[in-house]
């Protein structure tokens, strides 16, 4: 039997054009990130989390080690966070129990949004054998350490923001449909509609994350790759008024301006992007499923970077 070099990269990297060590690093090593509420201890345990994925890039499976070891840190956190406020009680107690009685020092959303971590780790914790997802994790791993966050902020700050998401949405309800011109980057895009997704805590305060979807126009839909891509920014300095709204591109530090357009040929693009929708969703379902899903996909991802940068 030959024995194991623990040292040697393993293969499977190269199918994911990972090139060197400093590669993997580059492209796949995610460092905790903390804001100054969160306890040592768990900052400590999280060095573990990062241990295991640099060790993935030499053995493969780690990669699943290290995102069950961080569903188990949120359930430590949940267990500290009880205990920091007061609330910890003798015995066993179970994990739905802790989030229930931890529930009236956050948001529903968030609420929900630790439930759904609740669920992680119960599959984390009972996997059957050779079971193995890889780097589909990836993106759950920053989720996971956003929520780990999430535990330790006041209840005060979490109410903040989660009003602050809640005045944007009512304040550009009618920007959600209807034809707009998006000036950004030295370009002009039409666009179907305009969200807020989330806004910032921390260092983000003031910025606020935004989904713009362009529209099709006269192109052929028949993949989903074929949608034209949604523009994800995040905004800074957001004034709404009743034609659209000005912003600050966070990133470049651009003026965008997004704003109603009335001009005939472009009415007459709209009216073409509605049909072609249309026919999509009665001819091709699938597809329009599909991009719903990618769409979905690529805002949560996104908005976890937005969040992670926060921190």
């Amino acid at each position: 039997m030959k024995e194991i070099n623990y040292f040697e990269p393993d293969e499977i990297w190269e199918l994911f054009n990972v090139k060197s060590e400093d590669d993997f690093r580059e492209k796949y090593l995610l460092k905790g990130k903390f804001h100054s509420l969160v306890p040592e201890t768990i900052i400590n345990d999280y060095k573990v989390v990062e241990r295991l994925m640099y060790y993935s890039y030499f053995n493969y499976p780690l990669i699943d080690e290290a995102f069950s070891k961080s569903t188990r840190i949120f359930e430590a956190s949940v267990t500290l966070k009880l205990e920091i406020s007061g609330l910890k009680r003798d015995g066993f107690e179970s994990l739905n129990s802790k989030l229930t009685r931890l529930k009236a020092l956050c948001s529903n959303d968030l609420f929900e949004q630790w439930r759904a971590a609740k669920e992680l780790r119960n599959h984390f914790a009972h996997r059957e054998a050779g079971r193995l997802m890889g780097i589909f994790l990836m993106n759950g791993f920053k989720q996971n350490l956003n929520l780990i966050n999430s535990i330790f902020l006041e209840s005060s700050t979490i109410l903040i923001k989660e009003n602050n998401l809640k005045d944007l949405l009512q304040q550009s309800e009618h920007l959600v449909n209807g034809l707009f011109i998006l000036e950004f980057r030295n370009t002009k895009v039409l666009i179907s509609g305009a969200r807020a997704f989330t806004t910032g805590i921390i260092s983000n305060i003031g910025k606020s994350l935004w989904v713009f979807t362009p529209i099709i126009g006269n192109k052929i839909i028949q993949h989903v790759n074929d949608f034209p891509a949604s523009l994800i920014l995040k905004l800074e300095n957001v004034q709404i008024n009743e034609k659209g709204l000005n912003a600050i591109d966070a990133v470049t530090k651009e003026v965008i301006q997004l704003t109603v357009t009335e001009n005939g040929e472009n009415v007459e693009k709209f009216n073409l992007h509605n049909k072609r929708i249309a026919e999509i969703e009665k001819i091709s379902p699938n597809i329009s499923l599909e991009y719903m899903s990618m769409l979905k996909h690529e805002t949560a991802k996104e908005i976890s970077d937005f969040l992670y940068e926060d921190w």
